[in-house]
């Protein structure tokens, strides 16, 4: 659906969509403050529906981006340094790292000095590469799909008692039917 003809229609759409009361999306919409037309227009049937349609684009979005996050945090998490060179050992040019690995570095930092004990002028090139850091986005992710180990508990009783349930079997309790050896 379009936007709806009436511009304040559509400003009083936009202002419920991100989150104004009825009254204060009225005024907002250009309207002196009144309760009972704000309370009609935001019953109106077509205002209604844009306002459902804005609110499915905004939830998209909010998924997309959030999409987005986990499979950046995702690349970071697993990327592997072994995917920077060549078969021999040697670095790639940027253009030609694997995109999924070049998102997983910080920085790239080149530094050239002069040889040593050459008189050409022949220079020696170092290359840094700093990744993000994996830990933190493992602990993201972790957070993320609740995979973390509950917080240990500071009571050291506590701890043991917990132990000691976790790895308890039940007893065999004898019954009246039950006839013995």
């Amino acid at each position: 659906m379009p936007p709806l003809k009436n511009t304040r229609h559509e400003a009083f759409a936009q202002a419920r969509v991100a989150g104004m009361t009825i009254d204060a999306a009225y005024v907002e919409a250009g309207y002196k403050a009144n309760r009972s037309n704000a309370a009609r227009m935001n019953a109106n049937e077509h205002i209604r529906q844009r306002i459902r349609e804005l609110q499915d684009a905004a939830a998209e979005q909010a998924e997309l981006t959030a999409a987005q996050v986990l499979e950046e945090i995702g690349q970071i998490a697993f990327s592997d340094v072994r995917e920077l060179f060549d078969k021999d050992g040697r670095l790639l040019l940027v253009d030609a790292m694997p995109e999924k690995t070049a998102k997983a570095i910080q920085s790239i930092k080149v530094s050239s000095k002069a040889a040593p004990g050459s008189d050409a002028g022949e220079m020696v090139f170092t290359t840094e590469i700093k990744f993000w850091d994996k830990n933190a986005a493992l602990d993201h992710l972790f957070r993320h799909f609740a995979l973390h180990e509950p917080a240990q508990q500071s009571d050291p009783v506590a701890a043991l008692l917990n132990a000691l349930m976790k790895s308890a079997r039940p007893l065999p309790v004898a019954t009246d039917s039950d006839p013995g050896p």
